[in-house]
């Protein structure tokens, strides 16, 4: 019996481990998922648009999805339906909507496996997808909605798609060219960024390697990535093309825009790609490089370092060192395998395109990247590893062979560590006032839960049922909306505090609250209300701090208001017109 057990694992332990990693993978991602969701302003805007599809109907799906690149440009819907969809099946709520994403976030663990082990040993790629797994970084952006967080996945299936459309091995090329059009279009309208570069990726290594397969599958896919694509062009028939006129700007303004050489922009971008890397790989902030300037200004070179970047040199330089060996050896691997075919060498030129355009489209934001960009490109890292991984086991003696994997468990223990420090964090955030340190990751200067904001309305509601008086509130930017959004969802009558002061109105009869993080400068942050209202009342909430204030009989011009219910959303004068399904056969619609 034990030998029959031996040789079934033996037999299947590819399924049994990459099961057991896709397994922890789940669990880091879904583990406490409602109750530490990440839930600010972008994700209570989204969750405003499913709440209006899912309480009067699906054509109320707008044509376009959210803004991009900090413009009026808007990204295709897709977005939107994936959330929907997610709504439909997990419930109309915050986490309900999210667990979409999340669920993207665990498939892309078996896609990453299929894709690396095109080149790499079996027990290489389990072990590179097992570190994968237990990233810090796309545990993270797999744990809340936004619209790049499933890039990772759709940018493996494009890819996987790619190389298993020009395998000549492969029997069904031809569907796994549409599968390509499919993921393409998907990802496509996640980020701006995977809209115009994995296009560029994808018309290379076709350049190299035209897949063979029937033309009806060029028609079907083609097809298919117009249909993906018919909601944004309805939106710009009806728009006379308003949005593809944004989609101008922006690509021109990315072309034109910052005061930076392009010189000192490919060094600033070689290095926040190498520290990108890194922190991919180990999920540590402790990594910082030099600022390199170069002739700019009366100076042809400036260096700038100061003590918290010496404090974290030597990570930076482990950092930049990795990732131009990663490079180097990507480069030496291709040239090698120059006069082969195959998939190990479909492989390497995939990998260097994906790294050279992306790099390429980079370096005009070099001074501007932020760490969802690297979402993009989150494979590469492990790729890089995986290179140099295997050029130890090839040509170091003896028990050195090791050295790359022991490399790759350390760094699974590096991430399982800031894991669980980040985990303690967002489990503490509601009861005590922690303090954290940079966050390369998400770029938060508080922890914030969802969690914490229903303590929070919870709080805020046991006064409004109490004197059923409308609801005043104001909050730091980052979390303004989302109480807002809590309100709309309890049917509490509510209004944004800053709109009652600029029309320079003060009621008797509301319930007034700030909620602001315990850290901030409170005293500043009260100071604007004070000739007007007396604070009553202060209660904390680990990280938050909300107070209760009250307005001074002398400031009172006015009982109380009446809140009408909000009406469907509208575009602002002067920004281009996202229309709604039912706008297309309904013309008294109203526009959005």
């Amino acid at each position: 019996m034990k030998n029959k057990a031996w040789l079934f694992l033996r037999k299947n332990y590819i399924i049994i481990t990459l099961s057991l990693i896709i397994l922890l993978g789940a669990f880091l991602r879904l583990y406490h998922f409602s109750d530490w969701l990440h839930f600010e302003l972008d994700q209570s805007r989204d969750a405003k648009v499913i709440n209006l599809a899912l309480e009067e109907g699906p054509d109320n799906l707008p044509l376009l999805g959210p803004k991009a690149a900090g413009s009026f440009l808007r990204l295709g819907p897709v977005f939107y339906y994936f959330q929907y969809l997610s709504a439909l099946i997990f419930g109309g709520t915050p986490a309900g909507m999210a667990l979409i994403t999340a669920l993207f976030g665990i498939g892309a663990i078996p896609l990453f496996y299929f894709l690396v082990k095109r080149y790499f040993a079996d027990r290489l790629s389990l072990s590179l997808t097992f570190l994968f797994s237990v990233s810090l970084f796309l545990i993270m952006y797999s744990r809340f909605s936004w619209n790049p967080n499933a890039l990772p996945f759709f940018a493996l299936l494009t890819f996987l798609a790619m190389l298993r459309s020009v395998d000549p091995e492969e029997k069904r090329k031809g569907l796994w060219l549409v599968v390509f059009f499919v993921a393409l279009t998907l990802a496509s309208q996640l980020h701006f960024l995977a809209l115009v570069t994995l296009p560029v990726i994808a018309f290379f290594f076709f350049l190299a390697r035209w897949p063979k397969a029937k033309w009806y599958f060029w028609i079907i896919g083609v097809l298919a990535a117009l249909l993906f694509y018919l909601p944004p062009i309805l939106n710009d028939i009806k728009t006379g093309g308003g949005n593809f006129r944004q989609f101008l700007k922006v690509a021109e303004s990315r072309s034109t825009k910052d005061e930076h050489k392009m010189a000192s922009k490919m060094i600033k971008n070689y290095n926040e790609q190498a520290l990108g890397f890194w922190l991919i790989l180990t999920g540590k902030n402790e990594a910082e490089l030099p600022r390199i300037i170069l002739w700019e200004g009366d100076q042809n070179l400036k260096i700038i370092c100061d003590q918290d970047c010496h404090d974290r040199l030597a990570h930076g330089k482990t950092a930049w060192l990795f990732f131009t060996a990663g490079i180097f050896l990507a480069l030496v691997n291709f040239f090698r395998l120059k006069k082969e075919k195959g998939i190990r060498k479909d492989f390497l030129l995939l990998t260097i395109l994906w790294f050279a355009v992306i790099f390429a489209f980079y370096t005009p934001l070099a001074f501007d990247l932020s760490p969802r960009f690297f979402l993009l490109i989150a494979p590469l890292p492990f790729i890089f590893l995986g290179f140099l991984t295997e050029l130890g086991e090839k040509y170091l003696p003896g028990k050195w062979k090791f050295a790359g994997l022991i490399l790759i468990i350390i760094m699974v223990f590096m991430n399982s560590r800031e894991t669980k420090k980040r985990f303690a964090e967002l489990k503490k955030a509601p009861m005590e006032n922690i303090t954290i340190g940079p966050d390369r990751i998400l770029k938060e200067n508080t922890r914030v839960t969802l969690l914490q904001q229903y303590l929070i309305v919870d709080y805020i509601e046991s006064f409004y049922q109490k004197n059923q008086f409308p609801v005043y509130l104001n909050s730091d930017p980052q979390y303004r909306r989302s109480f807002l959004y809590h309100l709309d969802r309890r049917r509490i009558p509510r209004e944004d505090w800053r709109n009652i002061i600029s029309d320079k109105k003060v009621y008797q009869n509301g319930n007034y609250f700030l909620v602001y993080p315990t850290l901030s400068n409170t005293e500043k942050d009260l100071k604007k209300y004070r000739a007007d209202y007396a604070v009553i009342g202060e209660k904390r909430f680990g990280t938050l701090m909300l107070f209760q204030l009250e307005p001074k009989k002398e400031a009172v011009n006015a009982a109380q208001q009446e809140i009408q219910p909000k009406g469907k959303p509208r575009s602002e004068v002067g920004v281009p017109v996202r229309y709604r399904w039912e706008e297309i056969f309904n013309d008294n619609s109203e526009e959005e």
